[in-house]
């Protein structure tokens, strides 16, 4: 392949907005033209869960919420308006033109000396477990309840449960040593202590379990079809503080979760608030996802699933199957055969049952290089559906990660003035196949970046197929403009990739998985 050491910008992708108007920044969008999709009642019919005292701190969080946010930014100790910085928020109801109550339809206060109760065990995974059990049953019991439509369920947290029920939290881990005690358990070595036996059986029930509260509560509820989506909220953010630090959010960042609530509230109500401008039609986007699971016989397996994404922005999940997808010699995942045409077979199923054809391109995204054996399983499952889609495969790398693919730029700024680096958009192509593509960088619009440190670019290889270098370096900045978790200008990742671990984790959070609930809203 000739080297081509060409150094390219590619300009801000649009979105689209109400009417099809275009705009590069989604708050820009939104404040003039109005979400992409209109909500098709006049007002939010919301339900809600948590700790008694969170009720009110939560009318009061919507309540500001219905009001404008003027972003302001402190300099030198001065509150000035500032043009190039976040966008202020206009309220909910100016942004997005229905009305999002103060006062729930439907609530259900939960006990405090329960809950704490319960934060107080020892064992992480069951203290959990059982806050899990709390708010979904009371979930499941409302379901029953026919005069309950709701739209959408808020589910209201303290921050100690948000510090105690998530990765990293202090408590005891379910040990080898606790694992062999159960073992010898089982195997009729009853214990002196009748109690600690028992606990150890439901130590062993909750070994394939998560210790997030988030990942296991959307992935219990999946598994009961509960098809109200939900939205976990801490109360420090209720307050407009920062959930790990507790600290009070400036203006600016008040405006920027005001965005970001609203934003991820209108997605979950299955409604876009925007869609790519300029993507192909007919062209979707494959994001693989792997994640270790817990098998006491195959201590490598893997849990396969894949993440698509069509020209409108809303996502699909399909979770494949459990499999030794670890490579002996390195610590690449890769598909079988089979399980990559299983996969594969899923999402073009799917797009076919909703467009009556198969897509003319897809292109499938990746963080390593795809081998013979799996990308032979991708063409089966085209093949065998006698469809003419064409295969692309992309390896996409954050440099921020991987030290071998890192490249640095700078900017030769001696002779005038420089806050800033490089700009977003810019790509240095190396050769047909392979190019750097600043996806993190200065941006004109906000006169500020999208990092906190020297911009580091994703390294793109076009691995499988022949698609053209520039074309693929477009799709994945527009890629970046879909995150509907965070109203922001524009994402570091691709939205392929930008949520596999968290995707990764529901999926897995839990044993037995069974689903066809398979809209990304839901998981998010």
């Amino acid at each position: 392949m000739m080297n081509r050491n060409e150094l390219i910008y590619i300009p801000e992708p649009e979105l689209s907005f109400g009417n099809n108007q275009k705009a590069a920044d989604p708050r820009d969008g939104i404040l003039l033209f109005g979400a992409n999709e209109k909500f098709s009642g006049h007002a939010i019919k919301a339900g809600i869960i948590g700790p008694y005292e969170l009720m009110e701190a939560y009318s009061k969080f919507v309540k500001r919420l219905q009001s404008p946010i003027i972003s302001q930014k402190k300099i030198y100790g001065h509150e000035v308006d500032i043009e190039s910085q976040r966008p202020s928020f206009p309220g909910f109801e100016a942004a997005f033109e229905i009305e999002w109550p103060d006062n729930p339809e439907y609530s259900i206060g939960l006990d405090t000396e329960v809950i704490s109760g319960i934060l107080n065990e020892r064992f992480k995974k069951k203290r959990t477990k059982a806050l899990v059990e709390l708010y979904s049953s009371a979930i499941l019991k409302a379901r029953k309840d026919e005069d309950v439509r709701l739209d959408i369920w808020f589910i209201l947290v303290s921050r100690d449960t948000y510090l105690r029920c998530r990765f990293g939290s202090k408590g005891r881990d379910i040990t080898t040593a606790i694992e062999k005690k159960i073992e010898a358990l089982n195997q009729g070595q009853a214990g002196l202590f009748p109690d600690y036996d028992e606990e150890l059986r439901e130590l062993e029930a909750l070994k394939s379990d998560s210790s997030d509260f988030h990942n296991l509560l959307k992935a219990t509820l999946l598994q009961e079809r509960v098809e109200t989506p939900v939205q976990v909220i801490v109360d420090s953010t209720l307050d407009f503080r920062d959930k790990l630090l507790n600290r009070k959010y400036t203006d600016d960042m008040k405006a920027h979760l005001a965005w970001t609530q609203s934003v991820g509230l209108y997605y979950k109500l299955g409604k876009l608030p925007w869609v790519l401008g300029s993507v192909r039609a007919n062209v979707c986007y494959l994001g693989l996802v792997f994640k270790k699971v817990k098998d006491n016989v195959q201590k490598s397996s893997i849990c396969s699933a894949a993440q698509m994404f069509l020209k409108d922005g809303d996502g699909t999940i399909f979770r494949g199957n459990i499999g030794l997808f670890k490579s002996e010699n390195s610590p690449e995942y890769h598909l079988d055969k089979t399980n990559a045409e299983y996969l594969l077979g899923m999402a073009l199923d799917d797009f076919h049952e909703k467009h009556g054809t198969y897509p003319i391109e897809l292109f499938i995204h990746g963080r390593v290089r795809f081998n013979d054996t799996e990308w032979e399983g991708f063409e089966n499952a085209v093949n065998s559906r006698q469809a003419s889609t064409i295969l692309s495969g992309i390896v996409i790398k954050d440099t921020r990660e991987d030290y071998r693919k890192r490249l640095k730029l700078f900017k030769d700024s001696s002779d005038i003035e420089c806050n800033y680096g490089i700009m977003r958009g810019l790509a240095w192509i190396v050769d047909g196949k392979t190019a750097y593509l600043y996806t993190r960088g200065f941006i004109p619009k906000t006169g500020s970046t999208n990092h906190s440190e020297i911009a580091n670019p994703l390294y793109i290889e076009v691995h499988k197929g022949d698609a053209k270098i520039e074309i693929v370096l477009n799709d994945i900045l527009a890629l970046t403009k879909l995150n509907y978790n965070a109203c922001i200008y524009g994402d570091g990742l691709p939205v392929t990739l930008r949520f596999s671990d968290l995707i990764g984790n529901i999926l897995t959070a839990t044993a037995e998985w069974q689903t066809q609930m398979r809209q990304f809203r839901y998981y998010i």
